[in-house]
């Protein structure tokens, strides 16, 4: 499989979990565009905090933002772009085989809570290493700095 079938493969999984899972997600998310600090994650997730199921106004703040970085081979991982992740979960999603030489070589990013390959029936993504450390999140950013980059790149709503 080509780098681009990999990295098309991948991306449909990580679009297939997030419909599944989030309230709201959009694909190539920006921060601090225009500036030399310029970053885009390949995909983000919000679920909003809804105790008992029920909309409250610390919803949104509490609520949990998931950052998908996908790559497809060792150059696509060493390329300079992407690794991003800012997200209170980050996941790292990529083949078995380069996860597998990614921890050999200790080269797993240390702000990632799991790293997910396509399962075996290549249908869904599984977690192949779960590296969570202590950080109940790794965000930094304000939850409307985060909502309203992922409204920019043209978020999709999950219903």
């Amino acid at each position: 499989m080509s780098r681009a079938e990999t990295t098309a493969m991948l991306s449909k999984l990580v679009e297939k979990r997030l419909k599944n899972r989030v309230s709201f997600w959009a694909s190539e998310v920006n921060f601090d565009l225009g500036t030399s600090k310029n970053r885009r994650i390949d995909f983000m997730g919000f679920k909003p905090f809804t105790p008992g199921y029920v909309l409250m106004p610390a919803s949104v703040e509490l609520g949990e933002f998931s950052c998908y970085e996908v790559k497809s081979c060792m150059a696509d991982f060493k390329s300079g772009h992407g690794l991003t992740f800012y997200g209170d979960v980050n996941y790292l999603v990529t083949t078995r085989e380069l996860a597998e030489e990614l921890r050999v070589n200790y080269l797993l990013p240390h702000n990632i809570n799991q790293v997910l390959t396509p399962s075996k029936k290549g249908d869904k993504l599984v977690p192949l290493f779960d590296v969570s450390g202590k950080c109940p999140s790794y965000r930094c950013r304000a939850a409307s700095e985060m909502l309203y980059a992922m409204i920019e790149a043209n978020g999709k709503r999950t219903n």
